[in-house]
Parts: structure tokens; C-alpha cells; sequence
């Protein structure tokens, strides 16, 4: 925590930031600034005639206060202390040194702008990691209400679990321990990266139990289709399908390998045919995919695919179960593909 100590007006306010903006205010107004947080600067060079001194009390605090200059403000600073406030005290400390920032603002932007993710070919797994664990027997928990926040509001919530939140004081009923001591919760969730937080107050105001979802909104829109009777459900992929994509693949392949070599003009015909494949075979491919996926829907009793090449034949005949209002000759009528 900074000091700040100011006189103005014969009167001195001597206060400790990080502070609520509106209790910092008022504590300014105290002694006669009523002016906006920005427009109080950090120095004794200004237009209204007050005094102020600074006071570090810890490294952290030096290390801020010596990046102070002529034109930042108390509102800058009071900002970047409650941001450094919701963080690990030592990773702050260590960034804030590391930190190439010669002003509070730039410093302030630089902590608050995340950093760039390292590329990998490996999985990639969002959760929490527990220091030292001591088990993890998982427990039923009931989700009787879900509710999505900005981005900003989440990451507030990720950092600082025990404030108190007006979504949790106004969901009091929806988080309880019923009779099978089974947890009815909150879920909280980013609606921007769709992670969450599982929340049991229990009674409080404040995240009194809690636990890290991911993917919590895809969890939730995936419940609400089961609801209605709906199943996401995705088709594996056919053999067809893989020989076609292998092809794509091949012929993609090639033409970047000529392009760095300096070719820039290409046809697919003459690359398939480097690859001893055709566009007939590619048409082929296409056909036996489709009818793969046909023969896989509700309702689909045969799939026949021609291998003769007729112009206005149809290439795929389909027949559908029959039903009781009308048989699928009725529904087919004079439809060919």
C-alpha cells in the first residue's frame, strides 16, 4: 500500500491507495479538491496549489513509486495499486521489476494486457492445480441456476473469490445443502472464453465454496438440447471421407511445396495427376462419402451407388423406410440425384 499525503487549503489528508474511487473522492473533497481523481497530479508542480508527498512502504511500492512522473495522476496510481492488489504479492513483484515501463500508465497497461500464449502441437489442458492435494473424491452438484458475465466481471471473480457480488446476494435460494447433502450452485460463466465458477455461498454474500469449470457454457448449452430432446452427437468420420481429405490434403501439399520453389500458377487435374489420382477418381470419392453419410441418417432403409458413368442417370438411389401416412416411393416421387 502507497501513502499519499496532501495539503491543501491549510488542511492534510494523509491516505493509504489502493481506495474506492468514490471514498477516495470524498476523502479529497475533505480538504478542498473537488476535482475529478485525474485531474490531482502526482506532483507539487500544479494549478491548484496543493502540496503532496509520496511514502513506499514496501518493494512493491517503491518499485511503482520510482516510475512516477510530472503528469500521472492519483487516479492512474489508485488503479494500478488495486490491480497489483488482487494479484500474488511476489509474481507481481517479480513482473513489475522485469517491467521496461517508465510511467504508472504504461506500467498499468503492460500488467493488464495478458500475455501472448506459447504455440504447441501438444494438449493443451485449462484447469486448476492444486498445491499438495490431499484427495479428489468429486461430489454431485446441482446447478440450479446459470448466469453469463462479461469478460471483465469474470476475471475480476477468478482473482478475488471472496468479495462480495450482487449476483451472489441476489441467488441466495439457489445455493444450498438439501437433505441428500447434495451442493445446489450458481454456475458462473465467461461469455466470451465459456469457463466458469461453480458457486455455493451457503449463506454468505461471497464465494464461500467454489470450483473451476471449464468449458462450462458448452456444458450448458449442451443440457439445455438434452432437455429438448435434442443430442449433439458428432458422426464419426467414414473411411470415404478420410480418403478424400488425405487426397485434399496431398494435393494442398504439393502446390505449397512448387509455390517456395517459385512456381506460382497450378491446376488441380495436372496435380492430381502427380499424385496418380484424377479428377474422375476425386468425383468417385465425393460419391461413395455421400452415400456413407446417407446410409448413417434416421429413416435411411438402402443406399445404391451407380459406378456408370450415364449422363442423366442418377448416380445415388435412396430408399427410406415406409411409414404409416405414406411409403417413401410417394415421398421420392421422381426425385434422382
Amino acid at each position: 500500500m502507497i501513502g499519499i499525503l496532501i495539503k491543501n487549503n491549510e488542511k492534510t489528508l494523509f491516505t493509504g491507495l489502493p481506495k474506492e474511487t468514490e471514498k477516495l473522492e470524498k476523502q479529497l473533497a475533505g480538504i478542498g479538491l473537488n476535482v475529478p481523481l485525474q485531474e490531482v497530479n502526482l506532483s507539487n508542480h500544479n494549478d491548484i496549489g496543493y502540496e503532496l508527498e509520496i511514502y513506499a512502504q514496501s518493494q512493491i511500492d517503491m518499485e511503482v513509486a520510482s516510475r512516477i512522473i510530472l503528469h500521472d495522476n492519483i487516479g492512474q496510481l489508485n488503479d494500478l495499486m488495486l490491480y497489483i492488489s488482487q494479484g500474488d504479492a511476489d509474481k507481481m513483484y517479480d513482473r513489475i521489476c522485469k517491467s521496461h515501463a517508465e510511467t504508472i500508465s504504461d506500467l498499468y497497461s503492460e500488467l493488464t494486457t495478458p500475455p501472448e500464449s506459447e504455440t504447441t502441437d501438444k494438449l493443451v489442458i485449462r484447469t486448476t492445480m492444486n498445491y499438495k492435494a490431499n484427495f479428489y473424491e468429486p461430489a454431485d452438484c446441482i446447478v440450479d441456476k446459470a448466469i453469463a458475465v462479461p469478460h471483465e466481471e469474470y476475471s475480476v471473480l477468478i482473482n478475488i473469490t471472496d468479495n462480495c457480488y450482487d449476483f451472489i446476494a441476489d441467488n441466495q435460494e439457489c445455493m444450498y445443502y438439501d437433505k441428500d447433502n447434495n451442493s445446489h450452485c450458481l454456475l458462473i460463466y465467461d461469455e466470451e472464453s465459456g469457463d466458469g465458477i461453480l458457486i455455493n455461498a451457503d449463506g454468505c454474500n461471497f464465494a464461500k465454496y467454489s470450483a473451476f469449470i471449464p468449458h462450462a457454457k458448452e456444458m450448458i448449452e449442451q443440457h439445455e438440447m438434452e432437455q429438448c430432446g435434442l443430442k449433439a452427437v458428432k458422426a464419426p468420420i467414414t473411411e470415404s471421407e478420410k480418403k478424400l481429405l488425405d487426397t485434399i490434403s496431398g494435393v494442398a501439399d504439393r502446390i505449397a511445396t512448387f509455390a517456395h520453389l517459385g512456381h506460382k500458377d497450378f491446376t488441380i487435374e495436372d496435380t492430381l495427376k502427380e499424385l496418380d489420382c484424377s479428377l474422375d477418381d476425386v468425383h468417385d470419392m465425393l460419391l461413395n462419402a455421400i452415400a456413407q453419410k446417407v446410409r448413417n441418417l434416421d429413416g435411411i432403409s438402402s443406399v445404391e451407388v451407380s459406378n456408370l458413368s450415364i449422363p442423366l442417370q442418377p448416380e445415388i438411389t435412396v430408399t427410406t423406410e415406409e411409414t404409416e401416412e405414406q411409403t417413401a416411393d410417394e415421398e421420392l416421387s421422381g426425385l434422382s440425384l
